[in-house]
């Protein structure tokens, strides 16, 4: 496996070489115009409406100062320098003190203090936002949230402010230990004039609490509202950048005045971004014709060869890097045929997935047999390309063979098999025709069993976004396997936002599959995914897979060896129960006009994130050195 990741990527790399920088320094430009293939569902606030990779970068355009920050080359989280110039644990772990800089403003000029990010937890974590979303972020792992949540508790007892710019948080005991441990105070501040007008943050002494209690009429005007909400049109923010406008297909951005820069003091020089959907089969062209300047995460074989094309011209460039996802397609397991997981089994044993790989993604992607993607860390640890240890733990005998990570070779693989798929679903019950006979595959069909004393077809639905250039291979490697099998599909091509929202369960789940992908982003969480032993995603209640997830996440900091094997546990388990039928991870390549210079997106979680260290130009300063230092974790606040 490591082999074909290496051979993905020269392929890519020796199609082509990059254009050389040009030396002369004639012009500048304010405009930089990117090109995607993802349609925006116009969610700009947080994941919790539901989001998909684009929504995901405009927020990262506008959204920032985050109480801590992913290091990559690490594998860890620590405290954002650029937004806590202190920061302080008690010696037992559990509790954590930020000191917060003073000179963090919205857009607006409104001063960001402690309370912005209080309030951020307590908008995010209220039953309000889960009410009118279906969905909310967990707080149970701060220390007496779900007493505040269930009413038993005036205030969140383990959030304190101490100050107008210094706030504690205390992790709850039975959330400790956590792995991604700082993760947990990962927030972002929001306006509370905006969200919750006449709401106030308040602490007297034993914890935050609201002013009043914030209701779901409150949020559906300030965040839903299609024209004015929050979600749609956010006009006070504290990123990089600012929404200057969104027409429903590109969003428009200026730089924000009142950003501060990172850690360092850098701050983007484009002044202005449009970030627009394009249809799939225009993509190159537009960035050919001039009328984009960046296209981002091409992943179809037709796309990157005529990229790679254009890259042969000075004129262009191209960066290329592993996906952090993966494609695949979604069970909706809650009720009817696929709640059954031998229907499940049987299903994924009709999909050509090495068909389909190779006829959307050519050499630039792999079929993949579990729910990871080819960028994430844990993978490059599992299949060996980076090595991992426990922290302050010499190898044993014990795990002296997983010193390169441990093997993925224990992952349920589920070929394109028809026969064993009959077989399947004959011992599960499904072997009767529609007039209440056995069923003979290749002479009746369609299957059918007894259900509630009546006959139920095997007649399925399958959902995906209209702009999924993969749907439309789904006929030739997926359904015509399956009506081999006496299954009979319905393939139904939807907008991206109303996909999402069956997905995320916002919406009646009418359909049986759903097609889509998903970039896992730097942290790999999955008990965000469970409502107790309930999967959410695809309703499957099962406790051994909600226990593995819990174990994970419950990994002692530092061990990362352990991490990786408990992930590869969670993923062997998944590959058995099938919440999804898995099928590719990929490579993404970024094609830009050669001005764009000092664009690295390998090298951060998207190209939102990219392009703040990018210069539109044809001229690039030497870039300063990076501040190097380390962070003291001791009783005392300290100053960087």
């Amino acid at each position: 496996m490591k082999k074909l990741i290496a051979i993905l990527l020269v392929l890519v790399l020796l199609t082509g070489c990059c254009a050389a920088l040009a030396e002369s320094a004639e012009s500048k430009y304010d405009l930089l115009r990117v090109g995607t293939v993802t349609q925006f569902s116009g969610n700009f606030f947080s994941g919790a409406l539901g989001s998909n990779v684009s929504d995901q970068d405009a927020r990262k355009l506008i959204h920032g100062y985050n109480l801590v920050e992913w290091v990559p080359e690490e594998g860890v989280f620590r405290p954002n320098q650029q937004v806590v110039t202190a920061f302080s644990t008690k010696q037992d772990g559990s509790s954590f003190i930020f000191a917060i800089s003073k000179d963090l403003k919205y857009n607006d000029g409104t001063p960001i203090t402690a309370k912005d990010y209080a309030f951020s937890f307590l908008l995010q974590t209220s039953k309000a936002l889960e009410e009118i979303a279906g969905s909310r972020m967990s707080g149970e792992y701060v220390w007496g949230w779900e007493a505040y949540d269930e009413g038993l508790a005036a205030a969140v007892s383990g959030i304190k402010l101490l100050g107008d710019y210094q706030i504690a948080i205390t992790l709850s005991n039975e959330y400790m230990p956590y792995y991604y441990e700082l993760q947990a105070m990962s927030l972002e501040p929001y306006p509370i004039s905006v969200l919750a007008p006449g709401y106030e943050v308040k602490d007297d002494g034993d914890g935050i609490y609201l002013s009043q209690m914030l209701t779901a009429d409150v949020l559906k005007e300030t965040l839903l509202n299609p024209e004015t909400g929050y979600a749609i049109n956010p006009q006070v923010t504290c990123g990089p950048y600012q929404l200057t406008g969104f027409d429903g297909t590109t969003a428009k951005f200026a730089l924000n005045p009142e950003y501060i820069g990172d850690e360092n003091g850098h701050k983007s020089t484009i002044p202005e971004i449009e970030f627009s959907y394009v249809n799939a089969d225009q993509l190159i062209n537009e960035l050919a014709y001039g009328n984009l300047d960046l296209v981002v995460r091409c992943a179809r074989s037709d796309q990157i060869q005529a990229g790679v094309a254009l890259n042969s011209s000075e004129d262009f460039n191209m960066a290329a890097y592993s996906r952090n996802g993966l494609g695949y397609i979604s069970f909706c397991a809650e009720k009817g045929a696929t709640a059954d997981v031998n229907v499940r089994q049987a299903l994924a044993m009709c999909m050509d997935k090495q068909g389909l790989t190779a006829r959307y993604l050519g050499n630039y992607g792999i079929a993949v047999d579990g729910y990871y993607g080819i960028g994430q860390w844990m993978y490059l640890a599992a299949n060996g390309t980076i090595t991992v240890e426990n922290e302050g733990e010499e190898p044993t005998e014990d795990d002296e063979d997983l010193e390169s990570g441990p093997s993925m070779d224990g992952l349920t693989v589920w070929p394109l098999d028809v026969d064993r798929a009959n077989a399947l679903l004959d011992e599960a019950g499904w072997n009767l025709n529609d007039e209440g006979g056995y069923y003979t595959p290749g002479t009746d069909a369609v299957r059918c069993r007894v259900n509630d004393g009546r006959l139920e077809k095997l007649d399925l639905k399958l959902i995906y976004a209209d702009n999924n250039g993969a749907g439309a291979l789904l006929d030739e490697y997926f359904v015509q396997n399956v009506a081999k099998i006496g299954g009979q599909v319905e393939l139904v091509a939807l907008p991206m936002p109303e996909l999402l929202e069956k997905y995320y369960h916002i919406t009646e789940r009418d359909c049986d599959m759903i097609m889509l992908g998903s970039n896992l982003g730097d942290v790999f969480e999955p008990t965000a995914e469970f409502d107790g032993d309930t999967h959410r995603i695809s309703g499957i209640t099962d406790a051994e897979f909600a226990n593995l997830a819990l174990d994970l996440r419950r990994t002692e900091p530092g061990r990362a060896l352990e991490y990786v094997q408990k992930w590869v546990a969670f993923l062997e388990y998944r590959s058995t129960i099938l919440p999804e039928i898995t099928l590719y991870s990929n490579a993404y390549l970024d094609f830009f006009v050669a001005e764009l210079q000092n664009y690295a997106p390998g090298s951060y979680s998207s190209w939102a994130e990219a392009v703040q260290y990018a210069v539109l130009t044809d001229y690039v300063e030497e870039p300063e050195e990076e501040f190097e230092g380390e962070l003291d974790d001791g009783e005392e606040l300290f100053d960087w």
